[in-house]
């Protein structure tokens, strides 16, 4: 009778020490994601997609003529994602393509005139806007400049933007913080350019 007390106690007490050991796996889990959370988004947004909203191929171009569409791109290369870069994209290179990129980064030539360049781009990025609707292509907006110094060409390529959207992204410190607190989609703010991975993953994965 001893003997069966005994073995009783014992698998309660093995008991007890695996849900003890389970709950500190689960709570440790659930803190370093908040941790990781906090450390893309300070300031609400998601530090990824609850569920993907496009599939590959992935078309990404930039609106404004610099090079951060180009950044972008490798990093889905990284991420083994089948992507085409084009620099100044339009409807025709929508074709068999199943998400849109856009990555606003002003770099105007100083030979032309500045506000006619920005009138170009603003008039290829609604062209495109409006065409990946029609075909419902999910839009995703990724801004690298996020910052304090943002010229107002890139605050406003982005605010046209903004609200046909399916997923917002950002890259610096609150700089645009305003315009998307307006914004009812999903979106990531992340501190650095190296942290783009997770949010650029989740919209395929």
């Amino acid at each position: 009778m001893f003997k069966v007390n005994f073995m009783v106690k014992k698998a309660k007490m093995r008991l007890w020490l695996m849900l003890g050991l389970t709950f500190w796996v689960l709570a440790s889990w659930f803190i370093l994601n908040i941790i990781h959370f906090k450390s893309l988004s300070s300031t609400g947004g998601f530090s990824s997609l609850p569920r993907p909203i496009g599939r590959e191929p992935v078309l990404v171009t930039t609106i404004g003529q610099g090079i951060d569409g180009l950044l972008v791109s490798e990093y889905f290369r990284d991420l083994h994602a089948f992507t085409t870069f084009r620099q100044k994209a339009d409807v025709d290179d929508l074709r068999d393509m199943h998400t849109l990129v856009l990555v606003v980064g002003t770099e105007f030539s100083t030979y032309q005139g500045v506000y006619k360049q920005f009138q170009e781009e603003l008039a290829r990025e609604q062209r495109l806007i409006a065409k990946a609707k029609q075909l419902k292509i999910p839009i995703v907006l990724v801004c690298l400049r996020n910052y304090h110094n943002q010229n107002r060409y890139d605050r406003a390529l982005f605010a046209k933007a903004l609200l046909a959207s399916d997923y917002v992204l950002l890259v610096g410190n609150r700089a645009m913080d305003g315009l998307v607190n307006g914004y009812n989609g999903y979106y990531t703010r992340v501190l650095r350019f190296r942290d783009l991975k997770v949010p650029l993953n989740s919209i395929l994965r």
